[in-house]
C-alpha cells in the first residue's frame, strides 16, 4: 500500500526539496509526495481557503515531513501544518537539508517526533516504520 506523504517546507528550500523527491523515488518504495505550495502571507486575506486546501491534502495523507532548514522553524505556514497533521492524529517526521551546522532549530511541532539527517534509506525506513505504526492504530 502506498504511503502518500504531504511536504512541509518553506519556499526557499524548494531546490532542495525537488532533489529530495528524485532521490527519495529512486529508492525502491512505495511512497507519493504531495504538497501545497504557499506564496502567500499566513495571514492575508485568502489564509482561510488556503487553510482548507491544505487541511485537504493533510486529511487524505499518512503523515507529514517536514523538510526543515535555517528559517523554516520561522514559518506560520509550516507550523500551522504540522499542528494540523498532529490535530488529524497523523504522524510526524523531520528532516534536516543540510549538515553543515547552519540549521539551529526545527518547528517546534516536531519536538516528540522522529527528526533525521538527510539520508535517504533511514528517511525511507523512518516513513515506512511511521505508516506502519500509523495504520495499525487506524
Amino acid at each position: 500500500m502506498a504511503i502518500r506523504v504531504f511536504l512541509s517546507f518553506v519556499e526557499e528550500d524548494l531546490n532542495l526539496v525537488n532533489l529530495f523527491r528524485g532521490q527519495a523515488k529512486m529508492q525502491d518504495n512505495d511512497l507519493e509526495f504531495h504538497d501545497y505550495s504557499i506564496k502567500i502571507p499566513f495571514d492575508s486575506n485568502n489564509a482561510e481557503y488556503i487553510g482548507s486546501g491544505i487541511a485537504a491534502q493533510i486529511k487524505v495523507a499518512t503523515m507529514t515531513t517536514c523538510l526543515y532548514g535555517p528559517t523554516t522553524y520561522q514559518s506560520k505556514w509550516v507550523n500551522w501544518e504540522l499542528n494540523k497533521t498532529l490535530q488529524l492524529g497523523k504522524p510526524l517526521l523531520g528532516v534536516c537539508l543540510y549538515s553543515d551546522g547552519r540549521v539551529k532549530y526545527y518547528p517546534a511541532p516536531l519536538e516528540h517526533w522522529p527528526r533525521v539527517p538527510w539520508n535517504i534509506p533511514q528517511i525511507v525506513a523512518s516513513m515506512e516504520a511511521s505508516a506502519a505504526q500509523y495504520r495499525k492504530k487506524g
